[in-house]
């Protein structure tokens, strides 16, 4: 049970490394400008003030709308990577998606119509995640992992104090109770060989197995 512990937050740690390269899309953001992009680069032929590039080459892209107001930036530098942002009308960002200048990982964020980041999606050296996070800013639930480390989910309350962990490892199962300070204190196992068995803390801190 604790090698399933050490895996649930070896995991919270990956993920922490992939909101951290998240960070990049709350000034860059997605998805629609990919529609609107090749609109550019290919051309589009429906109106009479429509024009066809060969190619274009820019360290950034600003589309606004017929007030001006941004609704999408795409933009790219050494030091922060590249990155997509989407605007909504009230000039909020709620999508985007990026690359960090390492190369070793990429992300999406979704915020709500305030602006505040609440999903992010992403790859950190070849290990997927996701995060949910609440209209505080605070990480409420986290999973991700791969076949090398295993694949676990992760709860915690407003403070980001682990709750609640499950974990999956070479045909291993675990779910993992804690307290309000997020100590372990009750679990479930069900080994690859069919044993399973139970574990709690007791009043001396001891791990005690049923």
């Amino acid at each position: 049970m604790q090698s399933s512990v050490r895996e649930i937050t070896a995991l919270q740690v990956r993920l922490d490394r992939i909101e951290k390269h998240n960070k990049l899309l709350k000034r860059c953001v997605i998805m629609l400008s990919l529609l609107f992009v090749p609109l550019f680069l290919l051309g589009a032929k429906s109106g009479l003030h429509d024009a066809q590039f060969g190619q274009i080459s820019a360290e950034g892209l600003t589309i606004r709308d017929g007030s001006g107001n941004q609704l999408i930036t795409i933009g790219s530098s050494k030091e922060e990577g590249i990155g997509i942002s989407i605007y909504n009308s009230t000039g909020n960002r709620v999508l985007g998606i990026g690359v960090p200048a390492d190369g070793k990982g990429n992300g999406i964020m979704v915020s709500d119509a305030e602006g505040r980041p609440r999903i992010g999606l992403g790859m950190d050296d070849g290990m997927p995640g996701i995060a949910l996070v609440d209209t505080k800013g605070s990480k409420i639930l986290a999973m991700g992992g791969d076949q090398k480390v295993g694949y676990g989910l992760l709860i915690s309350d407003s403070k980001e104090v682990q709750q609640i962990g499950l974990g999956f490892r070479d045909g291993n199962a675990g779910i993992m109770l804690y307290d309000k300070k997020g100590q372990y204190v009750r679990g479930l196992v069900r080994q690859q060989d069919g044993l399973h068995y139970a574990s709690h803390i007791d009043d001396k801190g001891a791990e005690v197995f049923e």
